[in-house]
């Protein structure tokens, strides 16, 4: 971001009071720190804030302290501290409040997702539910909590990352919701790639899942069910409760078939409203299950930042409720870097 266009994504206020103390209070040194207030959190964002500040800022007028992204974080535990005349970055107090709220919100998402899964591969799947410039940055956020599998490239963050591959069910309806034919297209086309039948076009998983595994054998290399929360598959006759969507009873079914029909070397991907909570329940379950693609829930914005002014000259001084808290971890920033 350039600094002739910064001020627009900064709110009137804070460009008003900083008209003011560069105009009356230019020489007070004020202490600013930024917190957010949940029990655990994975740090992340905090790159961007940097170069938002050595980019727009007299940054070697003031000092910057700050946690490295992917610091696990407790309750208001301080993770930057900017000491300084506040008129060279108070006002930049909403952008680093919404940047790492962002951020910090996705890493941890993914780190929860993964520990979830028992560290099992999740597919950060979060692009339909997101403005696509975000793209970049949320699949660095993804990244530091420990996501390794992108629906695209901008995701991903490099030409060399191996994404996940699929199909939709587009493609399938393409064909007259033939999987058959569809999937033939899909491997004649990328042969290079790992061949990944969607198998729930139908709600026949079953029966589509052992036609794709006769057909390609050795080639097929996932399943991927995608069942919503609403239909049970049609293995199901007179379905219970536990027996909708993404559930134990359908993944264990469909791992026995396909083994004892040649096919253990298939994975078993499941996605489709999932969440920390749901694959949870899915391990606890034993359910055998290979890969999580995991979409709406990563972009959940869960992590808040705030600041707060604590000290000025030296005199700790700050909002009613608020006072300065003093975190040993941060670093110090390196003017000479």
């Amino acid at each position: 971001m350039s600094k002739s266009n910064k001020n627009k994504y900064i709110s009137d206020y804070f460009l008003d009071s900083q008209k003011i103390i560069a105009k009356f209070n230019p020489k007070n040194i004020v202490i600013l720190q930024f917190f957010q207030r949940r029990e655990f959190a994975i740090l992340a964002g905090m790159n961007e804030v940097l170069e938002l500040l050595i980019t727009n800022s007299d940054y070697k007028n003031y000092k910057i302290r700050y946690l490295k992204d992917g610091t696990r974080l407790g309750k208001k535990e301080v993770v930057l501290e900017l000491e300084g005349p506040l008129h060279l970055f108070g006002h930049f107090e909403g952008m680093i409040d919404g940047i790492l709220a962002r951020s910090t919100s996705i890493a941890t998402n993914a780190y929860l997702c993964k520990k979830a899964a028992n560290n099992k591969d999740i597919i950060f799947m979060a692009d339909r539910s997101d403005h696509y410039l975000m793209h970049e940055i949320d699949g660095k956020a993804a990244r530091i909590g420990g996501v390794s599998l992108f629906s695209n490239l901008a995701q991903a963050g490099s030409l060399k990352s191996e994404n996940f591959g699929s199909m939709p069910h587009a493609l399938i309806q393409n064909f007259q919701g033939n999987l058959i034919e569809a999937t033939r297209a899909y491997a004649k086309i990328f042969p290079e790639k790992e061949l990944v039948a969607l198998v729930d076009f139908n709600n026949d998983a079953l029966t589509d899942s052992l036609a794709v595994l006769a057909e390609f054998g050795k080639k097929l290399a996932g399943i991927r069910i995608d069942t919503s929360k609403n239909i049970a598959d049609k293995m199901f006759v007179t379905p219970q409760s536990d027996e909708f969507g993404i559930n134990a009873k359908l993944v264990k079914k469909l791992r026995h078939e396909l083994d004892k029909n040649h096919g253990k070397h298939v994975k078993i991907i499941v996605s489709s409203g999932l969440n920390p909570l749901k694959i949870k329940k899915l391990e606890d379950q034993n359910a055998p299950i290979d890969a999580y693609g995991v979409g709406e829930y990563m972009l959940r914005i869960r992590h808040h930042f705030s600041a707060d002014a604590t000290v000025l000259n030296n005199q700790k001084i700050a909002k009613f409720g608020r006072f300065y808290r003093k975190n040993p971890k941060l670093i110090t920033f390196d003017y000479e870097k």
